[in-house]
């Protein structure tokens, strides 16, 4: 069996999940400093970011009319000298607003910026998806910090916040299976995003990533696996009751144990499974019309 046939059978079979470097926390090596005012360091950091957006350019030509196999590298450089007639980054990117809470649950709005390089030809994951990609992680000096140039499998939900957020606009791509058995994706999602710390590290730092620094990924989506983790048939994603995106805070039985993570949601003594559409129609079931879906009802 080829070695691309056998990582497409266990993609098709399992779903492996690694975790790297992009992850919330690396407990192993991480340097903390007190937390600043989260408020006050994203209007600092937001106006860095700007910035650096209007001082700089990215490889744009390279990613014009590209195969539908081909990885173009995302470089990106000073606009000066001989790069003086470089469209900026700020003129090209887009952006999204996320709220994010500081340690007194204050809401502060963060600002997102990314640019799709090729859309993809598939679906678009969701924040709770997992999903199999290379990345390339950097900073405004273009110190890389993290990269993966052979296909990993993460999960959405346990990268950092920016990372997260801005899976869902690129889109997965095709499975090409060749005659001979190994096989190739095709027309797969390509991307960057830059975004400020409250949406990566913070206060956290290791390796080259300092606290409170902004930071930038590659990310090229070739496929994805969605996520039912308690295997209730609820998927994952609509666990996420009150849409925050923050998986762990949903418990509507209070039992300690996150919807996501629990075969109970309500805990009635019937499994989430044989309440949730049982008629089989695709809507979650209400039995007495209250409202309330019946696997998140009690009564």
């Amino acid at each position: 069996m080829s070695k691309k046939s056998f990582l497409l059978l266990i993609f098709l079979t399992f779903n492996i999940l690694f975790f790297s470097s992009c992850k919330k926390e690396d407990p192993d090596n991480v340097e903390a400093i007190p937390p600043r005012d989260l408020a006050e360091q994203y209007i600092a950091e937001n106006d860095s970011i700007i910035e650096f957006m209007k001082t700089h350019f990215y490889n744009y030509s390279d990613f014009e009319n590209i195969d539908i196999n081909q990885t173009p590298e995302l470089i990106i450089d000073t606009i000066d000298g001989n790069n003086s007639n470089k469209t900026p980054i700020f003129d090209q990117v887009k952006s999204i607003d996320i709220e994010v809470k500081d340690d007194d649950d204050n809401i502060v709005v963060h600002k997102l910026y990314y640019e799709i390089l090729r859309e993809g030809s598939g679906d678009n994951p969701t924040v709770a998806d997992s999903v199999y990609i290379t990345y390339k992680g950097f900073l405004f000096d273009n110190k890389i910090f993290d990269q993966r140039k052979s296909p990993v499998w993460l999960e959405a939900r346990n990268v950092v916040r920016g990372f997260q957020e801005f899976l869902p606009k690129i889109k997965r791509g095709n499975i090409f299976i060749n005659t001979d058995g190994t096989f190739d994706f095709l027309n797969y999602g390509i991307g960057f995003v830059i975004f400020p710390s409250g949406l990566g590290y913070f206060n956290n730092g290791f390796g080259n990533v300092q606290p409170y620094s902004p930071l930038i990924f590659q990310i090229n989506l070739f496929t994805l696996n969605r996520t039912d983790h308690d295997n209730d048939t609820v998927p994952t994603i609509l666990e996420d009751l009150d849409g925050d995106h923050d998986f762990n805070n949903d418990d509507t039985d209070g039992d300690g144990f996150p919807n996501f993570l629990d075969t109970d949601d309500d805990g009635d003594d019937i499994l989430t499974k044989d309440e949730y559409d049982v008629d089989g129609d695709g809507v979650a079931d209400d039995t007495d019309n209250d409202g309330t879906p019946d696997y998140l009802d009690n009564d």
